[in-house]
């Protein structure tokens, strides 16, 4: 199968084309000039440097594929909206649009449960409870409206929502909790010391691969939740993030009742600074670190087939190997 992987230079577009290129022809878009000539040569596949925004560009990408695997977005707990709009929603537009023009019809859309998250507790969440009613974030909010230009696209589309994704490439999570360490000291905004679940990116790979064979079996804008099904306590993950880096850490928790106001003023006043800095500590980052929230893939499994390739533990390893050897 000929499949365009966007968001190719990426976490978790690196990840399919490193898994995959031996079994599927894979063409990817990036934008990243000197990782797509790496990828290039280590894998021997075609990549294409353009911005999703292009329309004409994207175009000539398309042409030829047989599938599309949507990666591609702006994932971050801060910007601005419209920076969100044009890189989570825009973009799937134009790529949904072309494939339709071009009988591209098998889109596998990689969205994200920020969708559900609203600052509450929440347990073993299905794909048939309902969204959040207020957004967390704007990006949060760009990848629901993204799903919804999938769901009214004229391709069949199945969108894939993974919860918390790290591994090799992370630009996310991992590294905020490296700004938030102070020598051997991790400082974090909340005492409670949730469940919660991840992702390791090999994982969402295989997920996203699996929706892509299997399309044909589903129905149009079926939604599957995605994590390691292995919810655990933050700080166990954290510790055990740190001690394989073999820079291990004292957890000093600060309490989120007190804390909270206080970042919502210092999200105020930073909107409207020049260049609007991000802070070291989001609303949306605090809350993700005080409210339990574990999704149920119960459908992922029956629907799919899917089981984690790697536990948490393992995916932590595999990404302390990379941070040492810092490869593509």
């Amino acid at each position: 199968m000929k499949i365009l992987v966007t968001g190719g230079t990426g976490m978790l577009g690196t990840a399919i084309l490193r898994m995959y290129h031996q079994q599927h022809e894979l063409h990817f878009i990036g934008r990243n000039t000197r990782i797509s000539a790496e990828l290039e040569q280590r894998y021997g596949v075609k990549g294409h440097l353009c911005d999703l925004t292009d329309k004409h560009a994207v175009m000539l990408a398309c042409k030829g594929m047989d599938a599309i695997i949507h990666c591609a977005a702006l994932s971050s707990p801060w910007g601005t909206y419209e920076a969100f709009y044009q890189a989570n929603v825009k973009a799937t537009q134009n790529i949904v649009e072309v494939a339709s023009l071009l009988n591209i019809n098998k889109f596998i859309h990689i969205s994200s449960t920020s969708v559900y998250f609203d600052y509450t507790d929440k347990l073993a969440i299905k794909e048939t409870d309902p969204v959040a009613t207020a957004f967390c974030n704007d990006y949060a909010l760009t990848k629901y409206l993204s799903e919804k230009v999938v769901i009214e696209g004229k391709v069949k589309g199945v969108i894939l929502r993974p919860r918390g994704i790290f591994g090799p490439h992370d630009r996310a999570i991992i590294p905020r909790l490296f700004d938030a360490k102070k020598g051997s000291r991790l400082l974090l905004p909340s005492t409670r010391n949730p469940h919660v679940d991840l992702s390791y990116v090999d994982n969402v790979a295989l997920a996203a691969m699996l929706a892509c064979i299997n399309i044909d079996k589903l129905d149009h804008g079926e939604i599957f939740n995605i994590c390691n099904d292995q919810p655990m306590q933050a700080y166990s993950i954290i510790n055990c993030l740190f001690d394989s880096l073999k820079q291990p850490v004292t957890i000093c928790a600060l309490p989120y009742v007190l804390l909270s106001p206080l970042l919502k003023l210092n999200e105020w006043i930073r909107y409207r600074l020049p260049h609007r800095p991000e802070p070291k500590i989001t609303c949306y980052s605090a809350g993700l670190l005080n409210f339990h929230q574990t999704i149920d893939i119960s459908k992922a499994k029956a629907l799919l087939g899917y089981r984690p390739l790697f536990t948490i533990e393992q995916g932590i390893a595999e990404y302390a190997k990379w941070f040492a050897s810092k490869d593509i």
